[in-house]
């Protein structure tokens, strides 16, 4: 998982001087002549920054964000029942249209008098729906768009609830908006990519005879986001908006097309261990993860965070703690720049030789805009164009023309494409409905597999994390060697036109052998259909070993209730366990037992 602090609006209570007021119905802050409109560019942010929203609210909104994801929690509007905090809302929503932007908020906290904790009030639906009434009424004309909770399925869940207590809680909490704010739109919020847990939850809606009691989902797709700092990483991105709305056609088919939103995703700048992640990474990641989800039609995504706060993570930040503004700031800049705010998406492109490179053209501004780059560590040089163009770095910023026929260099930077001639985007337009291209499809495959350590071997499976050192026998035969101990485990990722969100169970397989004498074996880890909020993996309890021969061997698992959508970043996870080294020459998932 990613390493940050999630967001919580906890802190907004201690930022300012508070006043009390009895009851919401005391003097209300003025409406916004004009609302924002609703851009994909937004930003989130942790509960410290608040003291200083004022000052970084202007140099977000110089960059083209139109929305920020902050707001207080129950016991700072109410801290004494019956008595109401407005200072700080106040000032948040003044800040928001000074600066034409507009809040999404988090509807979350303990009741008055109550310890802090991150607890669902189960106990107490009734005084939350109270609450929820009362800050909905006072700001409904200023905050259209309201989160049930911040991840409370992860770190935001003190009291260990299950989906079915957030269902009852997001129905209460939808009833109370909707009588205080009819046209105001209720989202279901997760921490990383967790669709089967909003899928639960909304299948408990349904059970307890309130279906549909949500507008929009939420999802805050760290991990996901991750791996595109290894080849390919990608593919689970851009098929994240095609898995939840396959469930949602089953769950809650009225609401299929309810809006997508990312409200967290960030890349932290860090070094730490081998692990290196620099300010030009995160804003090639930022360019990545803006366009690919625009092209796959989520609404809105909000980069955590606007700037780091003191008091908590760094290395977040499009601006740093003094100010400063990083190489991300400036890509979001650019990307807002070239695209427009309501940039349309026009189709995608497999650039390069094979078809590796990413392309999404989008209508930006001033024209048609392609948004191009290669898989992590891959650059190519055959891209050409009949007619001149011209190219942006998104991360520096620089331009370039190129004649017509001239080659244009792709990297893993991702370049911005201006001058496009009409054809290029009438190809871009032909592809806009079908599956995207990277991987493979393997919609109507029965079995997908890998052969670890030969990457261009690959069939519907990736390793995640690469790096084992590659064996070859004296038989031509290959593999990857895997230490033999709990502490250095092998993951994967199945494809997801393959790995449907709704299919549980699966076969595994996977061929190995040994490289010494001993034990030689390893457990099986896997995405789980419910997690309840708890760990999204679960063990097989099948501890799977090989005899004593030194030829290849196979070890298998049968599992039934899997979901493998990718939460953490990979599907399954082969952990050796007692076990001398080994190697790994292919892996094998199937629907269908093996012969």
């Amino acid at each position: 998982m990613s390493t940050r602090r999630g967001l919580s609006g906890g802190a907004c209570v201690v930022a300012l001087a508070v006043g009390f007021g009895v009851g919401p119905t005391t003097a209300q802050p003025e409406a916004p002549k004009q609302r924002p409109a609703a851009t994909p560019w937004g930003v989130s942010s942790s509960a410290s920054a608040f003291r200083d929203h004022a000052k970084w609210f202007p140099r977000v909104a110089e960059a083209g964000v139109t929305s920020v994801r902050l707001f207080p929690e129950w016991n700072g509007f109410e801290s004494t029942t019956g008595k109401w905090t407005w200072t700080n809302g106040d000032s948040l929503v003044k800040s928001a249209a000074d600066n034409k932007m507009e809040i999404t908020a988090i509807l979350m906290g303990s009741p008055p008098g109550a310890k802090a904790s991150h607890a669902f009030p189960m106990d107490n639906l009734a005084g939350w729906s109270d609450y929820v009434a009362a800050v909905v009424g006072r700001y409904g004309k200023h905050v259209r768009y309201w989160e049930v909770w911040n991840e409370g399925n992860g770190g935001f869940n003190d009291g260990k609830h299950t989906t079915t207590d957030y269902a009852k809680l997001a129905v209460a909490t939808y009833a109370a908006v909707k009588k205080a704010a009819p046209t105001a739109r209720v989202g279901l919020s997760v921490a990383s990519y967790d669709a089967p847990y909003l899928y639960q939850a909304v299948l408990a809606m349904a059970k307890a005879g309130k279906p549909n009691s949500f507008d929009y989902l939420c999802v805050h797709p760290y991990e996901i986001a991750d791996g595109l700092a290894e080849p390919d990483g990608e593919v689970p991105f851009l098929w994240m908006s095609r898995l939840l709305r396959d469930a949602l056609k089953v769950s809650a088919p009225e609401r299929a097309d309810a809006e997508i939103w990312i409200t967290e995703v960030g890349h932290r700048i860090e070094k730490r261990n081998h692990h290196v992640v620099t300010e030009s990474d995160a804003a090639k990641a930022l360019a990545k993860i803006y366009t690919m989800a625009i092209a796959q039609g989520i609404a809105r995504t909000q980069w955590f965070e606007a700037r780091d706060p003191v008091g908590e993570d760094q290395g977040f930040g499009l601006l740093s703690r003094d100010g400063t503004a990083r190489p991300s700031y400036k890509t979001l800049k650019t990307l807002t720049t070239l695209l427009g705010p309501t940039p349309a998406y026009h189709g995608w492109l497999a650039l390069g030789k094979g078809g590796r490179g990413y392309g999404f053209v989008f209508q930006g501004k001033a024209g048609p805009v392609l948004a191009a780059w290669m898989p992590a560590g891959l650059k190519d040089a055959t891209l050409t164009f009949p007619t001149d163009v011209e190219t942006t770095d998104s991360v520096t910023g620089a331009v370039t023309r190129f004649t017509a026929g001239q080659p244009l260099e792709l990297t893993d930077t991702p370049r911005l494409i201006t001058g496009l001639p009409a054809a290029v985007v009438k190809e871009a337009k032909a592809n806009a409905g079908k599956n995207f291209p990277w991987g493979g499809d393997y919609s109507a495959a029965k079995t997908v597999s890998c052969q670890p350590g030969s990457p261009d071997v690959n069939s519907g499976i990736a390793q995640v994390h690469r790096g084992n050192p590659s064996v070859k026998f004296a038989d031509g035969t290959t593999g990857i060697l895997v230490e033999g101990d709990i502490s250095h485990p092998v993951s994967f990722y199945v494809h997801p036109s393959f790995a449907k969100l709704l299919t549980k169970e699966y076969y595994v397989r996977a061929t190995v052998r040994r490289v010494a004498a001993g034990n030689v074996g390893m457990n099986l880890l896997y995405e789980v259909a419910d997690s309840q909020g708890r760990s999204p993996y679960a063990n097989t309890g099948k501890w799977g070993g090989t005899t004593k021969d030194d030829g290849w061997q196979t070890i298998s698992w049968h599992v039934t209730d899997a979901c493998f959508s990718k939460m953490w970043g990979n599907d399954f996870t082969l952990r050796p366990e007692q076990s001398v080294p080994f190697v790994i020459g292919k892996v094998e998932v199937s629907i269908e037992p093996f012969k």
